[in-house]
C-alpha cells in the first residue's frame, strides 16, 4: 500500500518507474506492491534497495506537471540539481551537487548525460544539456547524485542523468497532446503511436512538433524574438522479444530551431560609461538577428538475452549533432552607440557590429554491452562489462569584432576533436549477513584524444594569431574509479549506508582561443579532474511517508574552471564578449546534505501526493590560485515541493489541481575574485483541471506571481527568467 502510494508522487528517492528499460513490463496490480525496478546500479533493482542519494521521475509524475519541453523544465526542484541556464539549449548546463559548469567551451559537462545507459555528452556545442529529442516520450528520468565514475564511468563528478526511452510495449495503444502559450502564441503537439500485431513484435511512433513565432524576449533591430522556436522530431521502434531474447531498433530525428542565446547590458556608472547603461528587461537592440538551431540524427539497438547463467545486455547508439547559435558580441546597434557616444554615457565610439557565430558538427558512436548474474542463491549480485566510444567534433567560430566605426577584424576559427575512448567495469555485491551487505565497483578507463586548430583573418585567407591560435596537439590518459558501499537493513523498511567512491572528468582542448585582442591567452589544453567522495545516508519508510537522508564530503584535484580571456564591452583594447575557456585550478571541497519526503493522504473524496525535497551544499576552492574562493553553481539551499489533489467526481470525471514550487538562495556565479552572486528566487507554477474517461484538458500558469528574477550576472551583463505563462493543454489517451 504504502510504496503503492508513493508511486504517485515519482519525483524523489521512492518514485514510481513503470518498468526497467528491459525489463518485463509491470502491470497495475504488481506495481502496487514491491516492485518499483531501476537500472541505477547498471542492473535492474528496486530502488529502495540501491544504497545512494539517487531519485526517479516518472512519466505520469512529469505529466502532472505538465510535461517538460526541456532539461530545466525536467530537472527544476530536483535536490542538489542546478540548471546553468543561458536560454539557450545549445549551450545551457546541468550541475548536480556543485560541479562546475564550463558553457561556451568544447568541454565535456561535469555531469554523465545519458540516454538509455548510453553516454550522449560531449563535443563542442550541445553537448551539456539533453535535446528537446532526448526528453520527448522518456519512460522515466533517472538522477543519480555523487560520483558515478565506476559504473557510468567519464565526467560523472557531480552525478549522471540518465534518460530512460520508452520502448515498443505489447499493447495497442497511444497519445495526443496539444498544447498552447498565451504570450507566445506557442503551439506544440505530440503523438506516439504503439501497436503490438503479435504477443512477439511489437511497434512505437512518435512525432513532437513546436511552432512560436513570437516569446519573451525582443528583438526590435530585426524584428524578431529570442526565444522563438520552430520544428520537428520523429522516432520509430520495432521490438522484438521471446522468453529469453529482447531487441529494439531505434531510429531517430530533429530538425529544430530553438531558442537563441539571450542577455542583456546592464553597466553601472563608471570612467568609461559615466552615465551607465542599462537595456530593458525583456527588449534588446542588438544589430545581429540572434539564432540557434539544433539538427540530430540518431540510431540504436538494445539487446537483452537470458543466457541461464546470466543475462547479457548490449546498447549500441550511433548519434550525428548538428548544433549552431549566433549572437551579438557588443549587444548594441551602430545607431545607438553613435547616439550613445555622443550624448556622452560613452567616452570612445563603439562600432555596434561585433557579433560570434559557432557551429558544430558531433559524431558519436558508443557500444556499452554488460553480463549481470547471481551465485549463491542470490547472496552474491556481480556484473562485468565493456564500453567503447568514439566521438568526433568540428567546430568553427566566425568572430567579427567592429571597435570603431567602420573598422573591423574578422576570424574563423576551425577546431577539430577526435576522442576514442574504451573502459572495462564491474561490480560485486555479497550479502555477509541477510541484512548486511558490501558491495565494490571499479572500472578502468582509457582516453585518447586530439586536436588540430587555426585560426584565419577573414579578410586576407591568413592565418593570424601564431602558435596559440593554430597548433595540433594529441593527449592520453588513463583512469581507475571505484565505489565501495557498506549498507545495513536495520529494519525491513529501513537502510543506513556509508560509501567511498572516485570519478573523473576528461581533459582536453580549448576549441575557442578568443581574439588576437585579448589581454588573457587561453591555454590550448587541460588535464583531467579527479574526485573522490565520501557519503552517509539513511532511507526508509513511516506508514505512507517515504524519507530519504544523505550527506556527502567530496575532494576535487586538478578542477576544471572557466574563465574568459579578459575581454569586455567596457575595455577600450578588447570591447566585445569575453571568450570563455577552461584551465586546472588546482584542489576544491563541496560539501552538502540532501533531504527528501514523498508521501500520499487522503482528503476528502480525494488523494493528495506530496514530494518535498530540499538541499544544502557549499564548496571552495583549498589549494591553487584561486584558493579560498567559493565553488561556483553552487547555491547554499535548493528546495521543491510537488503537491498534487486527484479528486474524482464520479466514475468518469476527475478533478484536479498541482502545484509545484522550487527555489534557490545563495551561492556565487563564477570561480572569479569578486564574483557576483547567484540571484535568490521562488517559482510557483500551477496546473489545474479535468479528466472525462481518456481526455484531460486543464489550464497552466507558469511563474504564477510573475516574478522577475536573474538566471546569470556578470559585471555587465545579465539573464533574466521567462516571465508568467499562461495555457492551455489538450491529452487523449487512446
Amino acid at each position: 500500500m504504502a510504496l503503492g502510494a508513493l508511486s504517485l508522487a515519482s519525483g524523489g528517492a521512492a518514485a514510481q518507474a513503470e518498468a526497467a528499460a528491459g525489463a518485463p513490463d509491470i502491470d497495475a496490480s504488481a506495481a502496487e506492491s514491491d516492485l518499483i525496478v531501476v537500472t541505477a546500479r547498471r542492473r535492474e533493482e528496486r530502488l529502495s534497495d540501491v544504497p545512494a542519494s539517487a531519485a526517479v521521475l516518472s512519466a505520469d509524475y512529469l505529466q502532472e506537471r505538465g510535461g517538460p519541453r526541456s532539461a530545466k523544465d525536467l530537472l527544476a526542484g530536483q535536490a542538489g540539481v542546478r540548471f546553468f541556464d543561458t536560454t539557450s539549449p545549445v549551450n545551457s548546463e546541468v550541475s548536480i551537487r556543485g560541479s562546475s559548469t564550463a558553457r561556451a567551451t568544447n568541454a565535456d559537462p561535469s555531469v554523465g548525460l545519458y540516454r538509455d545507459g548510453v553516454y550522449i555528452g560531449g563535443g563542442t556545442v550541445g553537448g551539456r544539456s539533453f535535446s528537446r529529442l532526448d526528453i520527448f516520450d522518456a519512460e522515466r528520468v533517472e538522477v543519480l547524485r555523487g560520483v558515478q565514475g565506476a559504473l557510468y564511468g567519464r565526467n560523472a563528478v557531480g552525478g549522471a542523468v540518465n534518460l530512460i526511452t520508452a520502448k515498443p510495449k505489447f499493447e495497442n495503444s497511444g497519445y495526443l497532446d496539444l498544447r498552447y502559450t498565451t504570450q507566445t502564441k506557442g503551439k506544440e503537439g505530440q503523438l506516439v503511436l504503439n501497436a503490438s500485431p503479435s504477443d512477439e513484435w511489437a511497434f512505437r511512433v512518435g512525432v513532437d512538433g513546436v511552432h512560436q513565432n513570437e516569446g519573451f524576449f525582443y528583438n526590435p533591430s530585426n524584428h524578431v524574438y529570442f526565444d522563438r522556436q520552430k520544428g520537428l522530431g520523429y522516432r520509430g521502434q520495432v521490438r522484438y522479444k521471446n522468453d529469453r531474447l529482447d531487441v529494439t531498433l531505434l531510429g531517430e530525428r530533429q530538425n529544430l530551431d530553438v531558442p537563441a542565446i539571450t542577455y542583456r547590458v546592464v553597466i553601472a556608472p563608471g570612467p568609461i560609461f559615466p552615465l551607465g547603461f542599462v537595456q530593458p528587461p525583456y527588449e534588446y537592440d542588438h544589430s545581429t538577428e540572434p539564432f540557434a538551431h539544433q539538427e540530430i540524427n540518431a540510431g540504436g539497438l538494445s539487446i537483452e538475452y537470458d543466457l541461464g547463467w546470466a543475462t547479457l545486455h548490449s546498447n549500441t547508439l550511433i548519434r550525428q549533432r548538428n548544433s549552431e547559435y549566433t549572437f551579438d558580441a557588443d549587444a548594441i546597434t551602430p545607431e545607438r552607440a553613435l547616439e550613445a557616444y555622443l550624448n556622452g554615457e560613452v567616452i570612445f565610439p563603439l562600432g555596434g557590429e561585433s557579433y560570434v557565430n559557432q557551429r558544430d558538427e558531433t559524431r558519436t558512436i558508443t557500444e556499452v554491452a554488460h553480463l549481470t548474474g547471481t551465485l549463491f542463491d542470490d547472496r552474491v549480485v556481480w556484473l562485468g562489462g565493456f564500453e567503447y566510444l568514439t566521438q568526433d567534433s568540428n567546430a568553427f567560430r566566425l568572430t567579427q569584432t567592429n571597435q570603431i566605426i567602420n573598422v573591423f577584424t574578422r576570424t574563423r576559427a576551425d577546431v577539430d576533436l577526435e576522442y576514442d575512448s574504451y573502459a572495462f567495469f564491474g561490480s560485486l555485491g555479497i550479502d555477509i549477513t541477510p541484512r548486511l551487505n558490501l558491495t565494490g565497483e571499479l572500472r578502468y578507463t582509457n582516453d585518447d584524444r586530439s586536436s588540430t586548430s587555426s585560426l584565419i583573418d577573414d579578410f586576407t585567407g591568413m592565418e593570424t594569431g601564431g602558435d596559440a591560435f593554430n597548433f595540433s596537439a594529441d593527449r592520453s590518459s588513463d583512469n581507475v574509479s571505484y565505489n565501495a558501499t557498506l549498507a545495513y537493513r536495520f529494519a525491513d523498511d529501513w537502510q543506513i549506508y556509508g560509501k567511498v567512491g572516485s570519478s573523473y572528468r576528461a581533459g582536453g582542448f580549448n576549441a575557442s582561443l578568443g581574439t588576437p585582442l585579448q589581454p588573457i591567452p587561453v591555454p590550448a589544453a587541460y588535464n583531467d579532474e579527479t574526485s573522490t567522495e565520501y557519503e552517509g545516508g539513511v532511507k526508509g519508510q513511516f506508514g505512507d511517508l517515504y524519507v530519504a537522508i544523505a550527506g556527502y564530503v567530496a575532494e576535487a584535484d586538478d578542477l576544471i574552471v572557466q574563465r574568459d580571456n579578459g575581454c569586455s564591452v567596457t575595455l577600450p583594447a578588447c570591447p566585445v564578449a569575453p571568450t570563455v575557456f577552461l584551465d586546472n585550478a588546482g584542489k576544491a571541497r563541496t560539501w552538502g546534505v540532501e533531504a527528501e519526503f514523498n508521501g500520499s493522504f487522503e482528503i476528502g473524496a480525494g488523494t493528495l501526493t506530496a514530494t518535498l525535497a530540499a538541499s544544502r551544499q557549499d564548496g571552495k576552492v583549498t589549494e591553487g590560485p584561486l584558493s579560498g574562493v567559493p565553488t561556483a553553481q553552487t547555491p547554499n539551499w535548493l528546495a521543491s515541493s510537488n503537491l498534487n489533489y486527484r479528486q474524482p467526481f464520479n466514475d468518469k470525471i476527475d478533478m484536479f489541481v498541482n502545484l509545484f514550487a522550487y527555489g534557490q538562495w545563495g551561492g556565487t556565479q563564477e570561480l572569479t575574485v569578486p564574483s557576483p552572486p547567484l540571484d535568490n528566487f521562488q517559482i510557483v507554477n500551477l496546473r489545474f483541471g479535468v479528466t472525462y474517461d481518456r481526455i484531460e484538458i486543464a489550464g497552466f500558469v507558469n511563474n504564477l506571481f510573475d516574478e522577475q528574477y536573474l538566471t546569470f550576472q556578470e559585471a555587465t551583463t545579465q539573464r533574466l527568467g521567462t516571465p508568467r505563462a499562461t495555457g492551455v493543454e489538450l491529452r487523449y489517451r487512446f
